[in-house]
Parts: structure tokens; sequence; C-alpha cells
């Protein structure tokens, strides 16, 4: 098994060192969840399967910023799941899954709030959410935790209409879905040096 040291020191270690590249797993309790409503009730989709990142990530550091490359998370888009079928496909057709069907979010860079002896424990963190082929940058929360891991989290309001996306109306037009959902977020982080 690979030993996970915490992320806080490997970044430590990458900004001294330009360029370093780390494999970094996600470990099994991050969560991804979108929470929406429409005119009768509200509603929420869990992401039902294992997170990951296929390949190394690329670390440098340049103006106290650690700015990654090749941290792409891939979310399939049928893996969402609301515990309703007719919803779950209703949700599958709005985010056009047959042409388009990850939902893609990239780890642009890391804002630590750098402490004292080049360590740091709190910060911002850049992605990219790529949906229909529209990709729109987010500024989010970042932690390091104990023991071993990175935090990043938030609850990122969303306006489907941005990604080209027309929300469902269902029975005639008398439930409709509010254009506004809300990406929820918790992705932990550890990597193997």
């Amino acid at each position: 098994m690979l030993k996970a040291i915490t992320l806080c020191f490997m970044l430590c270690i990458a900004s001294a060192i330009f360029g370093q590249e780390y494999r970094i797993f996600i470990h099994p309790t991050s969560k991804v969840t979108v929470y929406g409503s429409t005119n009768v009730n509200s509603f929420k989709f869990e992401y039902m399967e294992e997170i990951a990142i296929d390949r190394p990530v690329r670390v440098n550091r340049k103006d106290g910023v650690l700015y990654l490359s090749g941290g792409m998370i891939n979310l399939k888009v049928k893996a969402f799941d609301s515990g309703n079928g007719i919803m779950n496909k209703d949700f599958r057709k709005m985010l056009l899954e047959e042409e388009n069907p990850f939902i893609q979010v990239e780890l642009q860079a890391l804002m630590p709030d750098w402490q004292p002896n080049d360590v740091w424990r709190e910060g911002k963190a850049k992605i990219t959410v790529n949906i229909n082929a529209i990709v729109k940058t987010y500024t989010v929360s970042c932690k390091v935790e104990s023991p071993g891991s990175l935090l990043i989290f938030g609850k990122q309001k969303i306006l489907l209409n941005d990604f080209g996306l027309t929300p469902p109306v269902r029975m005639m037009g008398m439930v409709k879905v509010s254009e506004w959902v809300d990406l929820d977020f918790a992705l932990r982080f550890a990597t193997d040096r």
C-alpha cells in the first residue's frame, strides 16, 4: 500500500523544487452533490462512483501560488443519482449526456495563506468546471486537514444557462426546474510522496 504523507508537506517540497510530478489520490470519503429545486420541491443528485485523477499532477510555484497541471477529474453524468429514475433521465437529458458524458472539474491552482517557515493550513483553490463543452472558472476554499490530506470544498451556485443548458419542464409547464443549481463538493487529496 502506498504511504500517504501530508499534502501540505508535498506542496512545500514542490515549492522548493519547481516542476515536480506527484501521483495524487482522492480519498473515498470525497463527495460531489448537485442540489436544485423546482417550483414544487427540491432535489439532489449524489455522485455514486469513486472519484479519481488518472495521471500524475505537475506542481509549479510562482509568486506564492502553486500551479497544477494534470489535475483533471472526470465525473460521469450517469453516475449522478437522485433515487428517482424519471428525474435521473431528465438530468442526463438536460446535461446532453450522449454528446458530453462527463462533467470535468480541473484543479488549476492553490493560493495558500502562507505562514512563517513556508507552511500553510488554509487558502483558496482555483478550479474550472466544464459542462457541455463550456468552461467556467471558480475560486473555492481549501485547507490542509489532519492527518495527511488536503480538502478542497465549497458550494458553488451555477446558472445552467451559462453552460448552454435548458432546465426541464414537466407536466405541460406546471413543474419547472430552476435555472440555478448548487454544486456542493468536498474533495480530499493525498499523495504517494
